[in-house]
């Protein structure tokens, strides 16, 4: 779903240091080459090999980046197919970053990404390839940027010198076809018009693919359940198993690593968790059980843990979400309804619990972040389904609304465009519901999965919401097949167990928790859409029935 937000002139400045003005377009006698010598379909090519490039990021391609390429290369279709790379990734980001500071829209992103697949293969070279064009988009040194050679290489300002011609040699270009309005900008010979609709298909896939990562400072909740894991601030995942005689807790040892042995950090038993992340980057886990509540917490950002502190009373469910500002809001579920307490400060002290009015009382909870920031909660019972939502970005809340029938189990994630999507099990299989818009809701559909499921939701790096099921005698799994899209059939993720969870490695890998009565299995992405094996999460860890 593409976004229409301003189309704001990008000024492009005239003064030392800057590119000099000049008519703000290539001519025809300054043509990009049709088969330059740095084609990414000459492997090994000596001559691609020579070419120097700049870094589009100043820290230099990531470990997302990595994985975003293999993910990429099976959807590409045309000139970068099978071609995608870290280095390419990371000026497409690039790109994407610098699109959407200036408040332009997707479409703007994949026609600047289409662009620079035809001028340069998405390669930042800062020598020059055809005449004495450098960049992403092949500038002339001589025309753009002739007092300072770094200007054509730097990505954010050849991306707003790209939106400011295109701002004036395309002003319709939100309802063009996005070739014609490369052609525009970038104006090559007549003959070569047609390059850069080809590429268009696979721009947008890759400016979809990017998008959601591009600017969103949201700190979306971590699923709740018995078994949670949140990352810490230097990207390890840490995961925490509700045990009979207390909480479990294993951790990376490394990013995106091997996992330590199990420990036994004590609190309630055969507890609800929920994780969450405060604004200085600490982790904090909630832990309820039926006769008491209770939290403990990093003592720095990617620290050691602090003991256990008395959170509140008993109760049955616990989700925990980080409003717009920072501040973690918890909230709770009991026989008499759901009550909420929160922090008064960012990564500070805490305010008293209070009821919501409502609620089903005994009901399963969910909470995710609304495209503004705002919290919303999902609270189903055996016979109740209710939503309730913040009024405003860290404000007050709503009065429950019906949301459906009773059921097993919800869980919730966002689309890549911020919309939310919302599943839940019941005797029947699975069924989901999505926002039509920020204020509306489709109905619910069914998707034909497995009955009475403990159910997770997690998001590939490209933002494509993926979805994990289990029940007593299989797992299941169901994805998006394209951002913001419908969703493939279920099929089959392992044999059954008590509970699944879901995280995200820091480089975007989906990494899956299964318990059952032995112990804590693990199941990590190994590539776009390939899985590893189940495997102990070093050692069986507690059993969960």
């Amino acid at each position: 779903m593409t976004r229409h937000l301003s189309r704001r002139v990008v000024t492009v400045l005239v003064a030392a240091g800057m590119w000099a003005a000049t008519s703000g377009v290539a001519t025809a006698e300054q043509p990009p080459s049709t088969t330059p010598p740095h084609d990414p379909r000459i492997a090994g090519s000596a001559q691609r090999l020579a070419i120097r490039v700049a870094p589009c990021d100043p820290n230099g391609p990531s470990g997302t980046d990595r994985t975003m390429a293999d993910q990429l290369n099976p959807q590409l279709r045309n000139k970068l197919a099978g071609h995608m790379d870290a280095y390419r990734v990371s000026c497409a980001r690039a790109i994407v970053q610098q699109v959407r500071a200036g408040g332009y829209n997707q479409k703007a992103a994949a026609i600047l990404i289409a662009a620079a697949i035809v001028e340069s293969s998405l390669n930042n070279y800062d020598e020059a390839v055809d005449h004495d064009s450098l960049g992403l988009f092949q500038m002339r040194k001589s025309l753009w940027c002739p007092s300072d050679s770094q200007g054509c290489v730097n990505p954010a300002r050849a991306v707003d010198w790209f939106l400011n011609t295109m701002e004036r040699n395309a002003p319709a270009w939100n309802d063009m076809p996005i070739g014609e309005v490369c052609w525009r900008v970038e104006q090559p010979r007549e003959d070569l018009r047609g390059l850069y609709a080809i590429e268009a298909n696979d721009a947008v896939v890759i400016a979809n693919a990017l998008w959601s990562g591009a600017g969103s400072a949201l700190k979306h909740p971590y699923a709740s359940g018995r078994v949670v894991s949140g990352r810490s601030a230097d990207g390890r995942l840490e995961t925490f198993v509700a045990g009979a005689d207390g909480v479990y807790h294993s951790w990376q040892l490394a990013v995106n690593g091997d996992w330590s042995g199990w420990r036994n950090e004590g609190g309630p038993r055969n507890a609800q968790l929920a994780v969450a992340s405060n604004a200085d980057g600490r982790l904090e886990l909630f832990a309820l059980s039926d006769s008491t509540f209770d939290h403990m917490w990093q003592t720095a950002p990617s620290g050691t843990w602090s003991g256990w502190e008395n959170f509140g009373g008993g109760g049955y469910r616990v989700a925990a979400g980080t409003n717009a500002d920072g501040r973690i809001e918890v909230m709770a579920s009991n026989s008499t309804g759901v009550f909420h307490r929160w922090q008064t400060a960012q990564s500070g002290g805490w305010g008293n619990w209070e009821g919501t009015f409502g609620g089903p009382p005994n009901s399963r909870l969910a909470m995710e972040n609304a495209p503004d920031g705002r919290l919303e909660v999902f609270a189903l019972s055996d016979t109740t389904f209710g939503h309730l939502w913040q009024t405003g970005v860290n404000g007050g809340w709503s009065a429950w609304e019906n949301f459906g029938g009773g059921g097993h189990d919800v869980a919730v994630s966002h689309n890549q465009d911020g919309r939310l999507e919302v599943f839940a099990s019941s005797s029947s299989g699975v069924f989901h519901k999505w926002q039509t818009s920020p204020t509306a809701w489709s109905g619910w559909e069914g998707t034909d999965g497995i009955t009475n499921a403990e159910l997770v939701t997690s998001r590939s790096v490209d933002g494509r919401v993926e979805v994990f099921a289990i029940n007593e005698t299989t797992a299941s799994h169901t994805w998006q097949t394209r951002p913001n899209a419908p969703y493939s059939a279920w099929e089959t993720f392992g044999t059954g167990g008590s509970e699944i969870g879901a995280s995200n490695n820091a480089d975007g890998r989906i990494e899956v928790f299964g318990t059952n009565s032995t112990g804590v299995h693990h199941k990590w992405q190994t590539g776009f859409s390939t899985w590893s094996e189940w495997a102990w999460l070093n050692g069986s860890g507690p059993g969960v029935r």
